[in-house]
């Protein structure tokens, strides 16, 4: 193509498909004529959709951001219309309340030896008292991040300054006693172009860990904006079933789970139905700590000894091509062993590069290259009221989340 016979405009928005977010809105001050067209163009879906492929495609972008949340704690007591006298008035409760997200990433870009990380800093707005710092869970894709806590769910685009509290579930959160949450994940239906989040939990009232209970799932629609409920075909979760944190690979999340035999559990946002998937054989999960990641869009398996020292580590990639029927038998192939390694905690999690990101026994944080078998530091400076929050490979996108108006074909 001779770029000399485009006109003006066709090239802007080529360019500008290329540029992170906030270069994006820079160069509205530059004329009116670049301010109307860059307003147009991040309403058009696919435009949207071309600037999230270009900076996801991007090598010069950055590939690794680590998720930290700032807290400010408040004290509150319950109203009343009358105050009590003060001999009968309870302690005020502490709640860690969100304020901010930092956003870490490498400044050095895709295959960098430098990792030298900046820090960014998004202000939320006054999020619903509910959402308790301490107990929040979050999760990403496509530069929306999800935050949950019981039945307050928040999503945001911290590059388009966009906050989206979603409408309350069906399902009890369990304050009643009917219901008690155990997972939020948040995804992405390609097939639908639709953005869901899944609420997993059990019905009961009990907290024996003996004992089992039924399971109950529901699902939100983005584009519908509304909660319903999907089928569990009988399965059952035990009162804490699920081990460390969900993942989310090809459309479809993995929880680790703990219950009468050692499996996974996996849920599909295309047909909404969820599968058991056994773990490699001869895993002693009594023995050793299991935590899900993904690798080189794999989904993979962290198997150490949590008290060991020095740290083993194997790794297992999933096969995921004899995936069949209500319970899945894929098969696992053992792909490394890391270590032995000192003074290191627990694998955190893959980074894009190949290089596996670790946390040492004093919180730091440690990158291992599995093609060099090297390790480094990784210096991060954080102010004492934020704790790490999750580590992702997070993207700045013009994705909106507003009702409605996403769109990712």
């Amino acid at each position: 193509m001779i770029w000399c016979d485009v006109p003006e405009e066709v090239l802007l928005e080529e360019i500008f498909s290329w540029l992170p977010p906030e270069s994006l809105f820079r160069f509205k001050c530059v004329s009116k004529s670049w301010y109307a067209l860059i307003n147009s163009l991040i309403k058009n879906p696919e435009f949207v959709n071309k600037h999230l492929r270009n900076i996801e495609n991007n090598i010069l972008s950055p590939y690794t951001c680590l998720v930290f949340c700032c807290a400010t704690t408040a004290y509150t007591r319950r109203r009343r219309r009358q105050p009590p006298p003060p001999q009968q008035r309870k302690p005020l409760r502490r709640r860690d309340l969100l304020r901010s997200l930092t956003l870490f990433h490498n400044r050095g870009g895709y295959g960098s030896d430098d990792p030298n990380y900046v820090s960014e800093v998004f202000r939320l707005p006054t999020l619903p008292s509910k959402l308790n710092f301490a107990r929040a869970s979050g999760s990403h894709i496509n530069g929306i991040i999800c935050l949950a806590h019981d039945e307050t769910i928040v999503l945001c685009n911290p590059a388009l300054n966009e906050w989206t509290p979603l409408p309350k579930p069906c399902l009890d959160d369990g304050n009643g006693g009917g219901f008690w949450v155990r997972r939020v994940g948040f995804g992405y239906d390609s097939r639908a172009d639709d953005y869901k989040v899944v609420r997993l939990g059990y019905e009961g009232f009990g907290r024996n860990e003996i004992e089992y209970y039924r399971a109950r799932a529901e699902v939100y629609s983005m584009r519908r904006d509304c909660w319903r409920e999907v089928e569990f075909d009988g399965l059952e979760l035990v009162c804490r079933p699920l081990i460390g944190k969900e993942v989310f690979c090809k459309g479809v999340f993995y929880w680790s789970i703990c219950a009468r035999e050692n499996i996974i559990l996996s849920f599909d946002v295309f047909d909404e139905v969820f599968r058991w998937i056994p773990l490699p054989n001869n895993l002693l999960v009594t023995e050793e700590e299991v935590k899900l990641t993904v690798w080189n869009d794999s989904v993979a398996l962290f198997v150490y000894h949590a008290i060991e020292i020095p740290k083993l580590i194997q790794v297992w990639l999933m096969d995921d091509c004899s995936a069949g029927g209500v319970n899945d038998s894929r098969s696992w192939i053992k792909k490394l062993c890391i270590g032995p390694l000192l003074d290191i905690d627990e694998p955190l999690t893959f980074l894009k590069n190949d290089e596996l990101l670790l946390k040492t026994k004093d919180e730091g944080l440690i990158l291992f290259n599995v093609c060099s078998q090297m390790l480094r530091n990784l210096t991060i400076i954080r102010s004492l009221n934020t704790i790490l929050f999750w580590e992702i490979s997070y993207v700045k996108s013009l994705v909106s989340v507003a009702v409605g108006t996403q769109s990712r074909s």
